[in-house]
């Protein structure tokens, strides 16, 4: 991959990755591998592990009301995660090719779930009742429903029509932008940039701005931020889940550390070119830090004392962008 924003692997090895979710609390990011149905956790004390449920080819990713919701593109349905495995929400109608449903987003009380093979977009409750149908689409595979807090129409990318729609409040929807052939996933920005992903041309691409945010990703499937605004997204062909930096990212320890009394661990800041924001402390939980810290190139605390095999700390730490959390295991 070329970028001109620093390029962060999160994880390799990933058994053809899809969508993902990042998850605001404990910062870690959900990822659907489409080749064995799993759904790995990227960004916790151990860098990679996975949940115990299994969906077959394992699509979009989204959560309302505490739950977890995976888009099963084999069987054509939405499924929320249980304790004891998964619930179907909603059965669509499968497709002989086997190509059905793709990215799936959530807002308030609703899922929105394209049809993908049938040209149409769903709201959904949480009892799978539809309460809205959009029609007109040719292959809607991804939508953005403003996660991120942040104003503006929901988003459609649609592979076949090469376009992405804006959906009006009232119903109907609009071409945003054309000439995007086979995007399959789309985020806009606290700013306002439309960003899309192009898997035919491996590239990243900044509608709004007419620019290549980064090339040469090899088939990339899912999009989005974490939560600081840099770009989360997977490489289906090579097994990764990329970072582009574009504020800053902490760079968490991927082993468990171990300790001496009072010792320190430090988490590195990787800044984006030219972003100089202060960044600052919100919350650790299992570390003390010294408020009145400069903080430049890195985050120093000092984790509590640990009287278990294996002990996890966070810590939170705020800037103009939002807020970062990052995890690491250690013991004494």
């Amino acid at each position: 991959m070329a970028s001109a924003s620093p390029v962060e692997v999160l994880a390799s090895g990933l058994n053809v990755p899809d969508d993902l979710l990042y998850v605001p609390d404990d910062g870690t990011v959900l990822v659907g591998e489409h080749g064995d149905g799993h759904i790995a956790v990227v960004g916790g004390p151990v860098a990679v592990t996975k949940l115990a449920q299994v969906i077959p080819e394992a699509e979009g990713i989204a959560q309302m009301g505490g739950v977890t919701y995976v888009a099963d593109q084999l069987h054509a349905r939405v499924v929320a995660l249980t304790a004891t495995g998964v619930r179907t929400v909603i059965q669509l109608q499968p497709v002989p090719s086997g190509e059905n449903l793709d990215g799936i987003g959530a807002s308030g009380d609703l899922l929105w779930i394209p049809d993908s093979p049938h040209g149409t977009l769903l709201a959904v409750d949480k009892s799978g009742r539809v309460v809205r149908r959009e029609t007109g689409f040719s292959r809607p595979a991804g939508i953005w429903t403003n996660p991120t807090g942040h104003g503006g129409p929901y988003l459609v990318a649609d592979e076949n029509a090469s376009a992405v729609f804006a959906l009006q409040n009232a119903g109907g929807h609009y071409v945003l932008a054309g000439n995007l052939p086979g995007v399959d996933d789309v985020v806009r920005t606290s700013g306002g940039h439309v960003l899309v992903i192009l898997p035919g041309q491996g590239r990243l691409y900044d509608v709004t701005g007419h620019a290549n945010l980064a090339t040469g990703l090899r088939n990339p499937q899912g999009l989005g931020f974490d939560g600081v605004e840099n770009v989360l997204v997977t490489e289906s062909d090579a097994g990764r889940l990329d970072r582009v930096v574009r504020t800053f990212a902490l760079e968490q320890p991927t082993s468990v550390q171990r300790l001496a009394p009072d010792q320190t661990v430090c988490l590195g800041i990787l800044r984006a070119p030219g972003y100089k924001d202060q960044v600052a402390i919100e919350q650790a939980v299992n570390a003390d830090y010294d408020p009145a810290a400069t903080i430049l190139d890195r985050v120093e605390v000092r984790p509590v004392r640990c009287f278990l095999p294996v002990c996890v700390a966070s810590v939170a730490v705020r800037s103009p962008a939002g807020i970062q959390v990052a995890q690491f295991a250690y013991r004494d």
